[in-house]
């Protein structure tokens, strides 16, 4: 994607825009994978509901997150043709977008802990709480570079199931839901300390190229005003 740069006059809000952007790319080149692979997790759930028959609920279910799937896509699609369809979209919209995405997200994997949680205690049971988890778990480092994308995803997905399950569907077990508001609490925890250490990554990352391209400037300006009878060729 291009970079809307800040005025040169103010070297920290410059600086603050290119990071902005370099994250929300990295954030889209990230999705272009999580998001398919959401959609045949989608798609393997769907396989599994039909060993006992799908019901309406499943293939409402089943349509909704291929429409998430579609919209996500989409976006990744979007972003990577935006010069050429001159868009002028800010980096910050982007992460607006990439935010909203993951909520359809997340409100599809909560559906599946709440709407479609299994009433009988087995495997299914399981298998329902294991793939909210291992989605939710699984994708921190994905969407790590956009502040919110990850608490986006994970709070719609996880909070309802819990309640639901802990408070709702077999009665309220406090001790249980209260631990799993606490592992919860520390993703959101471990989700921001890893947008943290991105941002930082990005931002070393960038001061190091910047001061690398003056030392080529400089480097160049000096050999540009030599006169050629100062130089080591023309002497030897």
């Amino acid at each position: 994607m291009s970079i809307q740069p800040g005025s040169r006059g103010d070297p920290s809000s410059f600086l603050s825009r290119e990071v902005e952007a370099l994250a929300v790319a990295e954030f889209f080149h990230n999705l272009t994978v999580s998001a398919p692979a959401a959609f045949f997790g989608t798609l393997l759930c769907t396989a599994v509901f039909m060993e006992d028959g799908l019901r309406g609920a499943h293939v409402a279910w089943l349509a909704y997150g291929t429409v998430v799937a579609a919209l996500r896509l989409g976006l990744c699609w979007a972003i990577r043709r935006q010069a050429e369809f001159g868009w002028h979209l800010e980096p910050r919209q982007w992460a607006r977008l990439a935010v909203l995405g993951n909520v359809l997200a997340g409100i599809q994997w909560g559906l599946l802990g709440t709407w479609l949680f299994p009433e009988e205690p087995g495997f299914r049971q399981t298998f329902t709480i294991m793939v909210i988890t291992s989605f939710v778990g699984g994708s921190i480092t994905a969407y790590a570079p956009v502040r919110w994308a990850h608490p986006a995803l994970s709070i719609p997905a996880t909070v309802p199931p819990m309640i639901y399950v802990f408070f709702v569907e077999s009665g309220p077990h406090y001790s249980a839901g209260a631990t799993a508001l606490f592992f919860s609490a520390m993703v959101l925890y471990y989700s921001f300390r890893e947008h943290r250490l991105v941002v930082r990554r990005l931002r070393a990352d960038t001061r190091l190229r910047h001061e690398i391209q003056d030392l080529v400037s400089a480097a160049d300006s000096r050999g540009s005003v030599l006169p050629p009878e100062d130089s080591a060729a023309t002497r030897f």
